[in-house]
């Protein structure tokens, strides 16, 4: 069971990683070919970056050297390259010991996580001074520890009738972008593409589901146009084959940039990927004229409106046009919700028309844990994050 998580996962983070046409290929669970028939040669800078990235997705972060996922490079002819692909494990533990043991005309490496390429230690011990002499070369890449990892966290969704936090919606923001990617505080923090923030968002709930027993859901970013691309569909299916299905319970789709007016055959082909994995599905519309008319009864969970970037008075006139349609909402048996709250006069109308779910700044700002079951008064909005609280405390 765990090397076939193992197996999906690491599939799952490689689409992302190493996309086409460069090409990847399974040896075995734990062990993947990498190549590019672009390159001259595998740029070791990057290929570093994947180990520790990798790694820490999947055993955490630790100074345990030994404990490191393990990139080889293998360079030479292509005759040779075709046999170390088919090395046996115990072939291949014995080459990283023994280079002899390696097939001939190419040359065995292991790449370090700040890209440096260390030769395997020949019989001999004459390893390490090579390595460090290769260290020392102009050529080594920058060190991976002044690259910062994606910053992942979640943002409570607040239900104002039980003053309670009944999930979480999971955000992973790239270490050096300028802006937090999230799907709770607007369009100009959506990510520039969806595919690998949401591919990131599953990476990161893997994490959370692991560290936390709550039984309240996550939801998981899915980008309603990229999804129902025929090129990117099996994508989408191999990166949420990782979620393990006895979590389903626990984890809900948050549908983002969903249309004024899906078509019927739109919402089959997104239930027909989302299904297995989710057992809650949001659609998202910046639209508050989204036609819920349109829809069959209990055809989503629920629709959430997106307040739009605009002056306070134009943010008010969109959300009074949303709770407008709050009784076409009950007659479809789907729960309308509200995000994007920024300002007290907009948590005040969502209150007073008694939307249920309201996530947003106003709310909830980013959280290492998640929010959902936890009781906080309505007058004590927002919950601040784990910084501001520090400096609160601290003031």
């Amino acid at each position: 069971m765990f090397s076939t998580l193992v197996a999906k996962f690491t599939s799952a983070f490689l689409e992302v990683r190493w996309s086409w046409p460069r090409k990847f290929s399974a040896l075995n669970p734990y062990a993947f070919l990498l190549n590019d028939p672009t390159a001259s040669e595998l740029d070791t800078a990057e290929l570093g970056r994947l180990s520790a990235e990798l790694h820490a997705h999947l055993f955490g972060v630790t100074d345990d050297e030994t404990a490191k996922v393990t990139v080889l490079l293998f360079e030479g002819e292509e005759a040779a390259m075709a046999k170390f692909a088919e090395l046996s494990d115990g072939k291949l533990e014995q080459a990283m010991v023994d280079p002899a043991a390696a097939p001939e005309g190419g040359r065995l490496s292991r790449i370090a996580t700040d890209g440096t390429r260390l030769p395997v230690p020949p019989p001999g011990g004459s390893g390490p001074a090579e390595a460090e002499d290769d260290a020392r070369s102009p050529r080594s890449p920058a060190p991976f520890r002044d690259r910062e990892p994606n910053v992942e966290g979640l943002q409570g969704i607040y239900y104002a009738a039980r003053q309670i936090f009944v999930g979480d919606v999971i955000s992973s923001t790239p270490g050096d972008s300028r802006t937090r990617y999230s799907l709770v505080d607007g369009e100009e923090h959506l990510p520039p593409d969806p595919a690998t923030f949401d591919a990131d968002c599953v990476i990161a709930a893997m994490a959370f589901l692991a560290e936390t027993q709550a039984d309240t859901p996550l939801y998981l970013p899915v980008s309603f146009s990229t999804l129902l691309r025929p090129s990117r569909r099996a994508a989408y299916a191999e990166i949420l084959s990782i979620l393990p299905h006895s979590e389903r319970r626990r984890l809900s789709a948050a549908v983002y940039d969903v249309p004024r007016a899906p078509s019927f055959q739109a919402l089959k082909q997104l239930r027909e990927v989302l299904d297995e994995h989710f057992s809650a599905i949001d659609l998202r519309t910046r639209d508050p004229a989204f036609e819920i008319e349109q829809l069959n009864p209990e055809a989503v969970t629920s629709v959430t409106l997106v307040l739009p970037q605009a002056e306070p008075e134009r943010r008010l006139i969109v959300l009074r046009r949303f709770i407008s349609k709050i009784d076409a909402y009950k007659r479809r048996r789907i729960w309308p919700g509200l995000t994007n709250v920024r300002r007290q006069r907009e948590l005040d109308l969502a209150l007073e028309a008694h939307l249920p779910f309201i996530t947003g700044p106003a709310v909830c700002r980013l959280q290492a844990r998640p929010m959902g079951g936890r009781s906080w008064p309505v007058d004590q909005l927002p919950v601040p994050s784990p910084s501001e609280a520090l400096e609160r405390a601290s003031a």
